[in-house]
C-alpha cells in the first residue's frame, strides 16, 4: 500500500505526545509577523506560529508528509505550504490542501493573554 498507492506514515502522528497539555506561552504576539511562519516550542513539540490579523494559528511544525520544516515555509490563501514537496495544510484546522501529504497537521487551540500567546492541544484541560 505505501508504495502502489503513495500512501506513507503519518510524521506528525506523535504530536499529541510531545506537546504540552496545559496552555503553553510561546511568546508576545508582536514577535509574529503577519503572514510570515515562524517557529516556537510547546512542551517537547516544534510548532510553526501564522499570525493573520488578530488571528494566531499554531500548528505542529514538521510536515506530516516527510517531516519537512513547515517554519521554512510559506503562507497564501489561507495556507501554508510545506517547503520539501509541496503539500499544503489549512489554518484554520491543518486539512490537506494540496498533496502530496495525505494525513492533516495538527492545530492547536490558541488565546491571548497579557499579549502573550498561548497554545495547548484541542480539548485539553
Amino acid at each position: 500500500m505505501a508504495y502502489g498507492q503513495a500512501a506513507g506514515p503519518n510524521r506528525a502522528a506523535t504530536a499529541p505526545r510531545l506537546a504540552p497539555t496545559d496552555w503553553g506561552r510561546l511568546g508576545p504576539v508582536d514577535d509574529f509577523p503577519p503572514g510570515e511562519p515562524v517557529r516556537r516550542i510547546a512542551g517537547d513539540l516544534p510548532v510553526v506560529v501564522v499570525r493573520e490579523g488578530e488571528r494566531c494559528h499554531v500548528l505542529a511544525e514538521r510536515c506530516a508528509h516527510l517531516s519537512g520544516p513547515l517554519a521554512d515555509g510559506t503562507v497564501a490563501d489561507g495556507c501554508l505550504r510545506c517547503p520539501w514537496h509541496g503539500s499544503e495544510f489549512r489554518l484554520r484546522d491543518g486539512e490537506v490542501a494540496s498533496g502530496p501529504a495525505t494525513s492533516p497537521q495538527p492545530v492547536f487551540e490558541t488565546r491571548l493573554l497579557s499579549g502573550h500567546l498561548e497554545a495547548r492541544l484541542p480539548g485539553a484541560g
